[in-house]
């Protein structure tokens, strides 16, 4: 991988973490910490750091081989490879609800059964959140810039 590409993967999850980031701050800010430290807020930004660039690693780096292996550089591929995992997702919890025999009382108001709606609305956010970071790799890693 090239120099642009290794950019590319440092920049991606920055539209996810920046806000994240910044909400945590503020509201650290404010006092809504309830018992927790200087010391534990940026354990919680380092643990959203970690988990951006580890989910990046993990699943962008993967993409980005394959479809440089095949010499597929438009954006739609980028996205379509980013979020159809959580849109399979998705329609899989949805069978599942459909499908799956109802639970004997008394019913875990937790369990994915009872959350089953706000389950799909939370992988579907996901999956745009995604395509945030897809975008934005490929808008600096592999789009071509025109001359």
């Amino acid at each position: 991988m090239g120099g642009r590409e290794i950019k590319a993967f440092a920049l991606a999850p920055l539209p996810v973490l920046v806000p994240l980031l910044v909400a945590i701050g503020i509201n650290a800010v404010v006092g809504g910490t309830g018992d927790a430290g200087g010391a534990d807020i940026l354990l919680a930004m380092l643990a959203f750091v970690l988990f951006g660039y580890g989910t990046t690693f993990l699943i962008g780096i993967p993409i980005h081989l394959v479809l440089r292996r095949f010499r597929k550089t438009g954006l739609i591929y980028y996205l379509s490879l980013t979020v159809l995992p959580f849109v399979l997702l998705a329609g899989a919890i949805a069978v599942w609800l459909q499908l799956a025999p109802a639970p004997a009382p008394p019913v875990n108001p937790f369990s994915l059964y009872a959350q089953g709606g706000g389950a799909i609305k939370w992988t579907l956010a996901f999956g745009a959140i995604a395509s945030l970071s897809a975008t934005t790799f490929w808008y600096a890693g592999v789009r071509q810039p025109k001359s």
